[in-house]
């Protein structure tokens, strides 16, 4: 029976491990499941040339002469950095991590995971109208009644985390694929290419069943939060695990990594041969605060003779109060303070600190994950 809509009930979403993607078949342990997914959105745009002439009106053609573009765009609820690792992130154990967060992306020699040039296969599974993807569903719909809409070559261009009073702390990424299809059940042709020849192959992917999955934790909390953040010129901030009465109270903050990349192209390849990380790579970080205490003593120009990098702290702590994740950024500098005050509001302050992602065997520059020890 054909559907009458699809809502979430019904979606799963997974991505493939490292393996060259268009020379290996994947079964389902080669492939894991994102948990916690709120939204996922994807299509795809086609560039065109119209060729017009002398003597006709209309254009006689609209030829393809850049790579189509493919994108998808999802979020989810942090938990224990299962889906960063799954994405290809590294994810270390210990505040002390020396593992670049985006290495694993950068440097394909720290490991077999040949993703770094190839990309990685995004997969979304979708049962039959009124059923869970997670449990008996995923596993018995294997035919026609249920579809997996697959994505070939996806390379992640943005990652960045979001932290409120009020809201579940959650992560968004953006990812840029070179093809996508559609199939029937949860298995079908790979849908990547080989990226340096532009061939598709004819090896097959397998699914997983889909499950409600064990993270360690449902989700983690905005009241479980804590940080550690470089004093700014005027207002008073947290400087350890307790941000205190007198300090400003952090009311959200976000840390933004964008992964820009740039399509290498040459004469005979239709889809380029590498799409390779623009560089620098600049994190972003930004943090609003109600004011609580000013400074005793602030000074522009003090910042300005002694302007050393720093390192902001935000650790995720389950009810226990034990760390369950923490980001770092390491050589931190701050970049601008302003405040904000109004009639019937409450004073504000907005802080943003910039860092610069370095090489992989780089421990002091960058944004490091790691969870608990």
């Amino acid at each position: 029976m054909a559907r009458n809509r699809v809502i979430y009930q019904s979606e799963a979403l997974f991505v493939s491990d490292g393996t060259l993607v268009p020379t290996a078949t994947h079964a389902a342990n080669n492939i894991k499941q994102l948990h916690r997914v709120q939204s996922a959105n994807y299509g795809f745009s086609v560039a065109r040339q119209d060729i017009n002439q002398f003597g006709n009106l209309a254009r006689i053609d609209a030829i393809i002469l850049e790579p189509p573009t493919i994108n998808l765009d999802f979020s989810y609820y942090l938990t224990t950095g299962n889906n960063e690792t799954a994405l290809g992130f590294s994810v270390g154990t210990g505040v002390g991590t020396t593992l670049s967060f985006i290495s694993g992306l950068i440097d394909s020699t720290q490991t077999n995971d040949t993703a770094t040039v190839s990309g990685r296969n995004f997969h979304i599974f979708t049962a039959p109208e009124g059923n869970d993807a997670a449990g008996a569903a995923g596993s018995t719909f294997t035919g026609a009644a249920s579809s997996t809409i697959t994505i070939g070559n996806g390379f992640v261009t943005q990652y960045g985390i979001e932290a409120a009073v009020g809201s579940i702390p959650t992560a968004s990424v953006t990812i840029e694929g070179l093809n996508i299809n559609v199939v029937e059940g949860n298995s079908g042709v790979l849908p990547s290419l080989t990226v340096e020849t532009s061939a598709t192959g004819s090896n097959q992917f397998v699914l997983p069943a889909p499950t409600t999955g064990s993270v360690g934790l449902s989700a983690l909390r905005p009241g479980d939060i804590t940080m550690e953040l470089v004093d700014p010129i005027i207002v008073d901030m947290p400087t350890g695990v307790d941000s205190g009465n007198s300090a400003a109270h952090i009311q959200s903050f976000s840390i933004d990594i964008p992964i820009g990349r740039t399509t290498l192209q040459r004469l005979g390849n239709r889809f380029g041969y590498a799409k390779v990380i623009d560089f620098p790579v600049e994190v972003t970080v930004n943090v609003s605060a109600i004011v609580a205490d000013l400074k005793a003593a602030g000074n522009l120009f003090s910042l300005v003779n002694n302007d050393d990098f720093k390192t902001l702290k935000f650790a995720f702590r389950d009810p226990a109060n034990a760390e369950k994740l923490v980001y770092q950024v390491r050589n931190a500098k701050l970049v601008s303070e302003s405040l904000s005050s109004s009639l019937g509001d409450n004073k504000t302050v907005d802080l943003v600190f910039t860092s610069q992602i370095g090489a992989p065997q780089d421990s002091t520059n960058g944004v490091f994950v790691a969870t608990a020890s």
